[in-house]
């Protein structure tokens, strides 16, 4: 699927059409929804259609409630669990964490400097993630990898976070559950 609803498109779309019980669902997903961002690189938006780009990259913030709902959700899918994982790391400290899910849709190439989060151009050392894990180089099309990173905290103030990828920007909009 290419199109996008809402603020995070697909992600949504497998959130919402994976089974759940419960009241723990609809939480995940306000939390998740209101803790993302989807930029696309390339391509061109037609209606609900996004046409000929090259990747999707969708950006969480982390915090603490939405930690505690992956963890709380037994439908929430792994991915999440692992990378909401690295809130306890000591490497955190004075830093704030954030996902990163790239999906290709054609041939990528994605190197760390081409990513920007509020004033912070990321770097192998901002990587949480196991660096062999990292989508990093010439990317095949039709690949899905999530990376844990912290961002300096004094790089991300307030409620509007901007968010770069090569020459495409976009704003991560924090609101509260």
């Amino acid at each position: 699927m290419r199109f996008c609803k809402g603020i995070i498109g697909a992600l949504l779309l497998v959130l919402i059409l994976w089974p759940s019980p419960g009241e723990c669902r609809e939480d995940l997903e306000t939390l998740l929804r209101n803790r993302s961002a989807v930029l696309w690189v390339e391509g061109q938006l037609l209606g609900d259609m996004m046409i000929g780009a090259k990747a999707r990259l969708t950006f969480i913030a982390v915090d603490g409630k939405l930690t505690e709902a992956a963890w709380s959700d037994p439908s929430a899918p792994e991915w999440l669990k692992t990378n909401v994982g690295y809130s306890g790391d000591s490497r955190l400290r004075k830093k704030k964490l954030f996902i990163i899910l790239v999906e290709t849709i054609r041939n990528f190439t994605l190197e760390l400097p081409m990513i920007t989060i509020g004033t912070h151009v990321l770097s192998a050392e901002d990587v949480l993630t196991n660096k062999h894990y990292v989508p990093v180089g010439d990317l095949p099309p039709d690949m899905t990898v999530p990376f844990a990173v912290a961002v300096p905290s004094s790089a991300v103030k307030g409620k509007v976070i901007p968010l770069k990828v090569e020459d495409y920007s976009g704003e991560l909009e924090l609101s509260a559950p």
